[in-house]
């Protein structure tokens, strides 16, 4: 039978895990924007290019369209503006996953969540800074880029500390996801892990490694095609 104590910590375990989940999400989004920001051929003075062009047509009464390129500055800029944005989600989401771990009795976990989320908040904020001001500043963007991969491995550090999943568990859950399409990941995952949180510590490597040829079965499933509704 199920103690309530153990629902709860395998509820917070739950919490954690999809907050990691989101933290490696953002940042994953981070670091490909921060590639945005490397893009070859980047035009200087575009504001000069600009305006010389709209006096240009002034005078000329010829046509102007204002037309900005992705390889441009501004392009490089919507670069670091999102590389800040997505560095901020990781750093709120780790955030949530080290209250989760403190809450669940892993405060250094938690404690190292906390400090990875602080330092991708402040590269966050220097990113957002430098765009405001206009401020080609690729490395800025690729240290932000860094500063979220860290904080949603301290993320995933802290989910794995927050419940009695242990690496091995984790690690077989996330091989056996991994073969699902991408849009059923994230259900299965979750659903499977509230399972495991819940079965002793020598049934759970059993049942750990049962998933992998089951999660190839359903994989199967999942793929084939749905029949027409008449």
């Amino acid at each position: 039978m199920t103690r309530p104590g153990e629902v709860i910590a395998a509820a917070r375990a739950v919490i954690a895990d999809r907050y990691a989940t989101a933290a490696s999400t953002a940042a994953k989004e981070a670091t490909r924007a921060a590639t945005m920001t490397l893009h070859r051929g980047r035009a200087q003075n575009i504001t000069a290019e600009f305006v010389a062009r709209a006096q240009k047509a002034e005078r000329t009464g010829e046509e102007y369209e204002q037309t900005l390129q992705a390889g441009s500055t501004y392009g490089q800029m919507a670069g670091i503006v999102s590389t800040a944005k997505y560095a901020a989600a990781a750093a709120n989401a780790t955030r949530y996953a080290a209250v989760a771990a403190r809450e669940a009795g892993a405060p250094r976990a938690a404690n190292r969540a906390e400090r990875a989320a602080e330092a991708a908040t402040w590269w966050a904020d220097m990113a957002q800074d430098r765009a405001k001001k206009s401020h080609y500043a690729p490395y800025t963007a690729t240290q932000t880029a860094r500063a979220a991969r860290r904080a949603a491995a301290a993320a995933r550090s802290a989910a794995r500390a927050s419940g009695p999943l242990g690496r091995f568990t984790t690690g077989t859950v996330g091989l056996a996801v991994a073969l699902l399409p991408a849009a059923d990941r994230d259900r299965w995952s979750e659903e499977w892990k509230s399972d495991l949180c819940h079965v002793p510590g020598r049934k759970r490597a059993r049942m750990a490694a049962g998933l992998l040829p089951a999660a190839a079965r359903l994989a199967v499933l999942l793929r084939l095609p749905k029949p027409r509704s008449r």
